[in-house]
């Protein structure tokens, strides 16, 4: 029954058949990425063992690559992923050999350069912003939605049913955590951080449509919902956040929103400057409480919270000097030397560099950083009044930047977070503001048909 996952193949192809490559991307691989469990694999002998989202994507990155790869113009972002990619399946064929590597080869491709490529090219081209934000919001609801019935009864039944069903003994690592007495949210993103991670990102999606006027004012099924139809999934993809208790995903949150918010000012500029300041005011000495906090006394027992962020800082320091022995390329995915009572690396820069090297830790670093810039800079260049995208995609950048110092990047998450970087470094490439209805703006653009339709005609 694991080989249901080639439906996904079959649905893909069947959608770039139909539709233009970003439109199969939406109504397709979206759903793909976002309601089914990564963690659940088909496996097949002889070659790579594709989860859903892998599956769907392959077809829509072919279609994607022969509509627009005639014109596309490679910029700064394009080459640091394209290196990041190259660097990690190399580093995993070099440390555990090809057997051992494929996997994460064809994961690097359909989950790293895939959702990037896919979304860089054809979200802007073909005028899907609304709809991307709209899909990728209520479908993380909708997570939100079922995983209730998880916070109350500790029971995933995305994992569960999908590992009893269909793929047995797959997903069985992937436990129910508890923190302060509360049940953690996983949905199907394994873990409560990365649950985390996605309930962040599909919020601000929801608030920039909220805020652009892109909702109904109610939802069609439920119209005597005494809320609109924006509130109602904001509201909610919040109380899914909560449901995580992930501490990191809500700092990145609230960091982000800073950002996010000095769009809502018409002296963006001014606005900026004073979100810095603030925010450095606040990290200083909140850097130094951090240092006295985890500070042992003699005769005076630790707190939990004190004992994990002991055991964070003290990790870091060991484990760096072993990523430094190995910098260039690592020591492999499941190589890596492994100290007694601290196999858990909760840091993805850490872990990456471990992993595949410190090279690719700066590569993906550094992405995150161009990114975040680009992405301000971009928003400060908008006319006033402007219902800020760029400043959405900065917040977003912003709050994955700092969760990922607590949680490595896995699962869905991570062609989640690629999609988000390439739809972003397709926005700034693109129409910008018209592409999203700002003022002034014309209509929105018909989809560009894809090349590949015509071939196969």
């Amino acid at each position: 029954m694991q080989y249901i996952i080639y439906l996904a193949l079959l649905a893909g192809l069947a959608a770039v058949l139909r539709m233009p490559p970003g439109r199969a991307f939406v109504a397709v691989y979206l759903p793909a990425l976002l309601l089914l469990p990564d963690t659940f694999h088909a496996i097949t002998p002889g070659l790579p063992d594709p989860s859903f989202n892998s599956a769907a994507i392959l077809p829509i990155m072919v279609a994607a690559f022969v509509a627009y790869a005639p014109t596309w113009r490679p910029s700064v972002a394009d080459l640091l992923v394209a290196g990041y990619t190259a660097l990690v399946a190399y580093s995993e064929y070099v440390n555990a050999g090809y057997s051992e590597a494929q996997n994460l080869m064809f994961g690097a491709l359909t989950q790293v350069a895939g959702p990037y490529f896919v979304a860089r090219w054809a979200i802007d081209a073909e005028g899907l912003h609304v709809a991307m934000a709209r899909r990728f919001s209520i479908l993380v609801f909708a997570v939100a939605i079922v995983s209730l019935y998880e916070f109350r009864f500790a029971w995933n039944p995305f994992l569960v049913l999908g590992e009893r069903l269909f793929f047995p003994g797959q997903g069985l690592g992937w436990g129910t955590t508890l923190r302060h007495g509360l049940v953690r949210i996983a949905g199907p993103y394994a873990h409560a951080i990365l649950a985390g991670i996605l309930m962040i990102i599909a919020y601000r999606l929801s608030r920039w449509l909220e805020w652009g006027g892109h909702w109904e004012p109610k939802f069609r099924w439920f119209p005597a919902l005494p809320s609109t139809k924006g509130r109602v999934i904001s509201a909610m993809l919040v109380i899914g956040s909560l449901m995580t208790v992930a501490r990191g995903p809500w700092l990145g949150a609230v960091i982000g929103a800073i950002f996010v918010n000095v769009a809502r000012f018409k002296r963006r500029q001014r606005a900026l400057i004073i979100a810095a300041v603030t925010l450095i005011a606040v990290a200083v000495p909140g850097y130094v409480g951090f240092q006295a906090y985890i500070e042992v006394k003699p005769g005076v027992d630790m707190t939990m919270s004190q004992e994990t962020a002991l055991y964070r800082k003290v990790l870091f320091e060991k484990y760096v000097d072993i990523a430094l022995e190995r910098a260039v390329l690592g020591w492999g995915r499941n190589t890596w030397p492994k100290l007694r009572g601290m196999e858990s690396i909760d840091n993805h820069y850490l872990l990456l560099a471990l992993m595949h090297g410190v090279v690719a830790a700066a590569l993906f670093g550094a992405l995150l950083v161009w990114m975040g810039v680009r992405l301000v800079r971009k928003g400060l260049a908008e006319p006033g009044g402007v219902n800020s995208l760029a400043f959405t995609f900065a917040g977003i950048v912003v709050a994955v930047a700092i969760s990922l110092v607590t949680v490595y990047l896995g699962e869905n998450a991570v062609p989640a977070v690629f999609l988000i970087l390439g739809w972003a470094e397709g926005y700034i490439q693109g129409r910008g503001h018209l592409a999203v209805g700002g003022p002034g703006a014309p209509a929105v653009p018909q989809p560009v048909a894809p090349r590949f339709r015509r071939v196969i005609t």
